[in-house]
């Protein structure tokens, strides 16, 4: 089984390029912004330490950066009634299929309930629809979007 640690990025700020670039090589272009510098700014300001935006950094055994998730006060703006939001979910695409996207959101998830959040929310298409049903995120509705595709926004009931 390979081998991570996950940890606060806020204590990591030596990653945040590395993630930053993780998320301009996956999101980086039409409709969303095309500048690498724009994704590490992003990530550099949803790094905080306490309170939301916090992002949790997988960290291989040589401390390489290799997956990343965030959760913040929003996300979509069609669905600003709730909150918090799953945000940034990467894993290094040599590394999909360990297990360090389940760890990453196994540990926000913990995060999240010990800071008092019942209920978690998340916007995605495509194949990580999929992946968040699998670590059992449930579907509640498709948000047609304006200039962008179709978000399928998810929640997830955590334990108290």
């Amino acid at each position: 089984m390979p081998e991570f640690s996950i940890r606060s990025l806020a204590n990591h700020p030596d990653l945040v390029v590395t993630i930053g670039d993780l998320r301009w090589k996956e999101w980086g272009h039409p409709p969303e912004p095309t500048d690498r510098q724009w994704w590490i700014e992003v990530t550099r300001r949803e790094s905080g330490a306490e309170g939301l935006p916090v992002t949790f950094v997988a960290v291989d055994a040589h401390g390489s950066g290799i997956g990343a998730v965030g959760l913040d006060e929003f996300d979509i703006d069609e669905r600003r009634d709730r909150s918090p939001w799953l945000q940034g979910m990467i894993v290094r695409p040599d590394r999909r299929g360990e297990g360090v996207g389940r760890g990453l959101l196994a540990h926000l998830e913990v995060w999240s309930s010990e800071h008092g959040f019942t209920q978690l929310w998340a916007a995605n298409e495509g194949p990580a629809v999929d992946f968040y049903r699998r670590c059992g995120w449930v579907v509640v509705e498709i948000v047609p979007r304006l200039h962008l595709p179709a978000a399928t926004v998810l929640t997830r009931h955590l334990r108290s």
